[in-house]
């Protein structure tokens, strides 16, 4: 039973998985049976507290294979860990923090009492760090998260919600401030990263454009700095990454005629059959930028006036001996061909 077991501190070094998951874990060991077993030393769990939590609520009897006890705890859990779990650099960087901080009788943040005579194997931050493949900027941040951040954000890091350089941020403000900060749960920030994601490819924009739509997302959502954080890490963690111009060209080139991809570089690719084609579609880009940041200033001509600094004047001179015309015959041509 589950209280014939104890709980070795290298089994809690990762996060808990989430309740869906652990849920899902459930329904497949019901079905399936155990497919990987529990690793032990003696009575206590080194590796798969979930999968033996998993297997007394579907009422599966666990299967459990014997560590060596001149076994390196460290790296067999971090391997059978990191194989089945794709976890971010913060997301390590806390693992780390946790391994480098480990105390004989007793782990900080573990949620299990272990025995004081259960073997513990400790590590230097370097090491840690260069086994969890993070660097030690990233772990000494985490070591603030946990030593000085409040529960909610500490586990805000481990789910992947926020990175940790920003989590640590916050730690270093009084707890009152940090509860406020962290409000909004996950799926709350999660949910917001969704919307915004979606207004941004609707509207087919990139660049500054993205940025503007972003700003009026925190705005209407009231989101704090924190929060504007979390939600840009909750559209990083759930996007591909972009390929590079090279590779949007060679994409461009494979694909239908006229197929546009965008690249990391913020711009959109075509193949190179026609030069002509891709320069107008450039020009478009470059115009609709334009066009779009001008309409939609939010003060009338005569506070954009008054806002010019002295040092400006010049520059606004230019621009605007270019500008004026071209928006001028621009609009007269929009005119006739819409008349």
């Amino acid at each position: 039973m589950m209280n014939e077991m104890e709980f070795h501190p290298v089994g809690a070094l990762f996060p808990e998985l989430p309740e869906n998951e652990f849920d899902a874990l459930v329904a497949d060991i019901a079905q399936n049976g155990l497919r990987e077993s529990i690793h032990v030393m003696g009575k206590a769990i080194i590796d798969g507290r979930h999968r033996y939590r998993a297997c007394l609520v579907a009422g599966i009897e666990p299967q459990f294979v014997q560590v060596s006890e001149n076994a390196d705890l460290n790296a067999l859990v971090i391997s059978l860990n990191l194989r089945r779990r794709h976890l971010s650099e913060s997301q390590r960087a806390m693992v780390a923090a946790k391994l480098a901080s480990i105390e004989r009788g007793h782990f900080h943040g573990n949620q299990h009492v272990v025995s004081a005579n259960l073997p513990i194997p400790t590590l230097r931050q370097g090491a840690a760090a260069d086994l969890l493949n993070v660097s030690e900027r990233s772990l000494r941040h985490a070591r603030t998260v946990q030593a000085s951040g409040i529960p909610e954000l500490a586990s805000a890091v481990e789910q992947g919600d926020i990175s940790v350089s920003a989590a640590a941020a916050v730690a270093r403000l009084p707890e009152p401030t940090q509860q406020e900060i962290v409000r909004r749960t996950p799926d709350e920030i999660r949910t917001i990263a969704r919307d915004l994601k979606t207004r941004i490819h609707e509207a087919g924009v990139t660049g500054p454009s993205a940025v503007r739509i972003f700003d009026r997302v925190a705005q209407e959502q009231k989101l704090t700095g924190i929060e504007q954080c979390a939600v840009v890490y909750a559209i990083k963690a759930d996007t591909p990454d972009l390929p590079t111009p090279s590779e949007a060209r060679r994409i461009a080139i494979s694909g239908d005629p006229g197929l546009m991809v965008l690249a990391s570089d913020g711009r959109y690719h075509t193949a190179p059959g026609d030069p002509e084609e891709n320069a107008r579609f450039e020009r478009w880009l470059v115009l609709r930028e334009g066009l779009e940041h001008l309409g939609t200033l939010p003060f009338p001509p005569a506070e954009a006036f008054a806002s010019i600094p002295a040092y400006q004047q010049q520059n606004v001179s230019v621009w605007l001996a270019h500008a004026v015309p071209f928006l001028n015959q621009l609009n007269q041509l929009w005119s006739q061909s819409h008349a």
